[in-house]
Parts: C-alpha cells; structure tokens; sequence
C-alpha cells in the first residue's frame, strides 16, 4: 500500500450546474483560461488538466455572462473543442507506475470529475487489479466515488468486492443503496464478487460496533427485506436494541425547541378557539355546550368536518402526509427508508390532534348514552337507504361489553366489510349478499374505484412540477433579487406583494422566468411589469398544497384550464374512492404491505400480533374510529356528487 498523500488545495474553475450561484464567477475565470489557451503547452499537474475539463463543460452547458453577445459565445464554445485533445493526451500517459501518486495529487473538488475521465478514456485497462487494490485499500480512499463509475465497478470488480468486506464505509454504502429512500436512484453500483448474502454479517458487524450511526440503527430496525439485501427478524431486532441502548446511554440533555397541542371540551363562547401558551404550546378548546347540544347523527359525523377541521372544502383528508408539509431539514437530514411513508413535524402534529379529537368525542357521546360506533351503523343502514336509496349496505359494530381487542379486531373486519360492499355496489349497482359472502378477497386501497368520473387529478410532467417548484418552494432561486433582498421566501409572494420587471432578476434567473412566461404561469403586462397568472396559479398552489386536486370542485373556467393541461399530458386523472394521499395514509396506517414504518393497526390485530399494554390499545382503537370516520366520508362524497352530477344531466 502506497503512502497517504495529503490533497493539494486547488481553486480552479468548477462547473456545478447552470443555476448555482458560483456559475457567473467561473464563468469570468473560463474565459481567461480559453484566451490563454495553448493546446500545445505540456500539461503537468493533473488538477490544471481536470480544470479543462470544467471550463469545457461550462461552456457547453449553455451558461453566459449577461455582457456575451452570440458571437462572443460561438467564440468561446470553439476555443473550448480542442480541449479534449489535451485531456485524453494527459490520461493517456496513466500508468502503474503513476497511477498512485497522479491520483492522490488531485485536488478534493475534483476527485468525482478525475474518475469521470479515468473511465471515459479506458485508463483501467493500462492499470493492473494490484495497483488499483493498493489504492483503495487505504481507508481515507472515498470508495463511494468509486462506486458511481459502473464501469469501473465490473473491471475491479474483485479488488473492491475484497475492501468492501472489511471498509467500515461500507455499511453505509449498503444501507445508502438498498435500504435508504433518494430523490433520485441510487447513484452506487456494487460487484456481483460481493454477494447480498454478505450483507447481513457487514450490517449485524456495524450494529454491534461503536460508531453505529442512530440514524442508520433506526433505519434497520423498521426495514424490510428484500432479494438485493436481504434482512433477518434477528438483525432488525438487534438494532432496535441497539438504540434502547443508545438512549438509555445517551439521555437527551441539550435544549429542545418544538410546540405540543392539548385539546380542551369546556363550556365556551365559541365552537373552536385556540391559545398558545408557553413553550410554543397551543391549547385548541372545543365548545361542550355546542356538542351537546347537536347530537342528532348527521351532525356529530359533520362535526369532523366542519369543527375538527379533519376533510377540506373538497372533502381531501387533513390526516394524510404531503410533500409541502415538509420542512427544508425533514427534507434533506433525516433518513428515510426505501418504503418509509414520509412524514414530518406536521404530520405528527395533526395525527396527534386528530386523535385527541376523536377520543374527547367519544367520551362526550358515552356520557350521553351514544356511541360513535352506532352513528357508523345508522349511515349504512339508514341514512344511505334514506338519502340515496342505497340498501343492501350492513355495518356490525363492536358490543359495548368485549375487550379492546376485540373491538380494534372487529371494527378493522367491518371497515374492510363495508369497502367490499361499495365496491360491489358500484360495480353491479347493488349489494349482492350471497355473492359478498363468498368474497375473500382482500382490499387493496388504490384498486377501490368510485362513481365519479375523473374525480382527482394530479401532476403528470417535469413541467407542472418545475411550475410548482418556482413558484411555492421556499428552496427556488427565484424569490431573491437586489431590491428585495431576502425579504420574500417564495417567489410567488414576491410578484404578489412587489412591482417587479424583469430586469429585476439576475441573468441566471431570467431563463426560468422566460419559461414561465412562455408557459403563460407569469405574465409580463405591456407596462414591463411581471403578475401572476391568477387561474393558472390557483391551480398550482392547490396541487402544491394537497398533492392532488378535485376537478368536480372548480368552476368552469378552472375546468377548461385543466381540460387543456390534461390534453398536454401535464395532468392525470383517476375515478379512485380514495385520493393517493389518502391511500398512501391508509396503507401506513392499517399495514405493512407498502411501508416498513406502517402502524399495521389492521393486520396486528388479525394475526394476534398485537401489543398487551391496554393503553396502547385503546390508542389503536381511537385510530381505527378516526379512520373509519374517513372512510365515511369518502363513501358519502360518492354519493353526493354523484347525486349532482345526475342532476345537472337531468337539467342539460
């Protein structure tokens, strides 16, 4: 193994992308570089010939100086071409006998871009396994680089499945591979020398070491198996013990900022009001006398609606998990598993919320001799019958008198009971007894269709999401100019609250800017003078906010704009009972078929794997109330607007 050479410092031209800031300043340094160039010179140090490589590819990327002209870019993209020549003329004397020092002499900023072109020449097949294994055998060796290079990863593939046994890295590349869940696709490739099978000694090796990240054990101890990486029970176990350990090693001791939310049922002069209190505590109190006085069934299923805030105008769930919700260090610092339902701070807070709710409501009912369970049971089999005229719909509820098993166990058979009969139901028109007793099948939430057609829609393209992104995201480049400096975190607030041209923006930009003009999302007025696009716009936000809209919901002008983004291919639509958030919140909730970090409060109870703290229980039963609440409303939201749209035929 060769000696450990420190990385040189070097502050060369470094291409990232066309929308980082560094662009303009490297762009000035580039073009010095092209107007001194000599392809002749006899390049020696390696971090010169890899700034080449940055200049070529700034250039190329599309990028200039707002004082270029196109004859000053033609220019300089010519100055650019032989480039190359001096690139492949430099690698091309690697060997063994300098691999090593070349290779340690690159500078840490352009190590990625140096494997780039070690592959892109084919420089691995003037450089022997031996040379290679001495290189990557010295534990500072970034092997994660390494990895990105598929071609480099075949050829040696011997020597680096033989360091991957024994790297501490390689832990983490295994879990960053196959157990961590990307933006984009794993960016690693490992040797087929390197068998899955190994996997598990490397993680079991790394849970029991002292450098286990928590992160990384909690991650392991909700994770699922898989072919590519394949996890036992008693390594998922192992970690979950690691990290009792870890905090009962670690107990917290640093300064906590967060907020809680209580939930009150006093006598108070209006129906829902808020307090906060110390701590970033919020208090939420509900008006008893109100719900005491409102006990007649439609109201209390309304109540959740209209006083617990849990559906929206378009009766979308407030339970379910959206991107926007997420905060900039949810987004970017937590570990999320490959089958993680992605949730954060907002979603806690509602989750909790909503199931305080439920259980202050129940208890309010009970002491009126009421049971929640029974107002499901009259909305089947009276209210729908009555409404709709929808018969044949049965609802058998938990007795007062059975344990909590019991009644998280019968409550969950009787939601996929019902589910069943309005599949049926709007499959056949009716409810077939006999044949509904003869079904075993089991519910798959995203299967389940309803009557209404294209009843959600959601975003179809790279550009509706672009759109979105520019707009609402507080991480776009696009809502700080000189005049406002940073006042403003989105973009769309700025031209709402500012006059802005677009001579405003700096050059890198004006290019989105254009694109959305173009897009008609942002319209410049004959004036100069930038505004939004207010349909458009509305549009956007709401997909932005809730990761699907209601088309059945809009007026018409919104409907046409729809209908023509939907012929564009940006939308697409579904007739499903649930939205996908709504699916996605239910799977988490109810099993583990799509997340490993699911709650599983359907099957634990099926398969007696439930947990014996009576508690714990009761908390799962106030869940599965609050779910079937959802799933009330969702059936009823079928039949009401297909009752209009019945209507407004009639009427046409």
């Amino acid at each position: 193994m060769g000696v450990t050479i420190m990385r040189p410092e070097y502050d060369g031209v470094k291409f990232y992308s066309m929308q980082d800031w560094s662009t303009g300043e490297n762009l000035e340094k580039a073009a010095k570089i092209l107007e001194s160039f000599n392809e002749n010179e006899d390049y020696a140090d390696i971090n010169k010939v890899i700034e080449l490589y940055n200049v070529q590819q700034l250039i190329n990327s599309g990028a200039y100086l707002r004082e270029w002209d196109e004859d000053i870019i033609d220019h300089y993209k010519k100055l650019s071409i032989p480039l190359t020549k001096v690139l492949g003329k430099f690698f091309g004397k690697i060997n063994d006998e300098n691999f090593q020092l070349i290779t340690r002499s690159v500078s840490i900023g352009y190590v990625e871009d140096y494997w780039e072109l070690f592959v892109k020449f084919r420089i691995y097949k003037k450089v022997s396994g031996e040379m290679f294994a001495a290189y990557i055998n010295d534990p500072k060796t970034t092997l994660w680089i390494l990895l990105q290079q598929e071609e480099l990863v075949k050829y040696y593939g011997k020597e680096l499945a033989d360091v991957l046994r024994i790297s501490e890295q390689t832990p983490h590349l295994v879990i960053s591979k196959f157990l961590e869940r990307h933006d984009k696709e794993s960016p690693y490739h490992f040797p087929k020398e390197l068998n899955p099978t190994e996997y598990e000694g490397i993680l079991q090796n790394y849970i029991n070491s002292d450098t286990a990240n928590l992160n990384h054990l909690q991650l392991l101890a909700r994770t699922q198996s898989s072919k590519e990486c394949p996890i036992s029970d008693k390594l998922r176990l192992c970690a979950k013990r690691a990290c009792d350990s870890y905090w009962e090693k670690h107990p917290f001791t640093g300064v906590h900022v967060g907020y809680g939310i209580g939930v009150e049922f006093a006598d108070v002069s209006e129906i829902k009001s808020v307090k906060r209190l110390e701590n970033n505590d919020y208090k939420i109190t509900y008006d008893v006398k109100w719900l005491l006085e409102n006990l007649d069934f439609p109201t209390i299923l309304n109540n959740f609606r209209y006083v617990f805030e849990q559906f929206d105008d378009c009766w979308r769930s407030s339970l379910v998990s959206v991107k926007s919700q997420l905060g900039v260090f949810e987004r970017t610092l937590f570990v999320r598993g490959v089958k993680d339902y992605i949730k954060g701070n907002n979603f806690d807070v509602v989750d909790n919320l909503s199931t305080m709710q439920v259980k202050g409501c129940y208890d309010i009912l009970k002491s009126r001799d009421i049971r929640l369970e029974d107002v499901f049971k009259w909305f089947f089999e009276e209210y729908l019958p009555q409404e709709f005229g929808v018969n044949g719909f049965r609802f058998n509820p938990p007795s007062e008198g059975t344990t909590l098993v019991e009644k998280c166990r019968t409550i969950a058979s009787e939601m996929d009971g019902v589910l069943k009969q309005f599949r049926m139901y709007v499959q056949d028109g009716e409810i077939d007894r006999e044949l509904f007793e003869m079904s075993s099948e089991h519910i798959v939430f995203s299967n389940l269709s309803g009557f209404v057609k294209n009843k959600y829609a959601y975003e179809n393209s790279n550009d509706i999401q672009n759109e979105q992104f520019m707009l609402f995201s507080d991480q776009s480049h696009l809502c700080y100019i000189e005049k406002t400096k940073s006042r403003y975190t989105r973009f769309c607030d700025l031209l709402i609250q500012e006059d802005i041209l677009l001579s405003d923006f700096f050059e890198y930009q004006k290019e989105n800017i254009r694109w959305l003009i173009e897009k008609d999302i942002v319209i410049e007025k004959s004036d100069g003078y930038l505004e939004l696009n207010g349909p458009k716009v509305f549009i956007l936000k709401d997909l932005y906010d809730h990761d699907v809209i209601c088309p059945q919901y809009y007026d018409d002008e919104l409907k046409k704009i729809i209908d023509e983004w939907i012929m564009n291919g940006d939308l697409r639509l579904e007739n499903s009972l649930f939205s996908k958030p709504e699916q996605d919140y239910l799977n988490y909730e109810l099993n583990k078929s799509s997340y490993s970090n699911g709650l599983d409060l359907r099957n634990k109870y099926a398969h007696s794997t439930y947990p014996e703290n009576e508690k714990i229980q009761l908390v799962d039963y106030i869940r599965l109330l609050k779910i079937m609440v959802l799933v009330i409303t969702k059936i009823n939201d079928e039949f009401c607007l297909r009752e209009e749209i019945c209507e407004k035929m009639e009427k046409a």
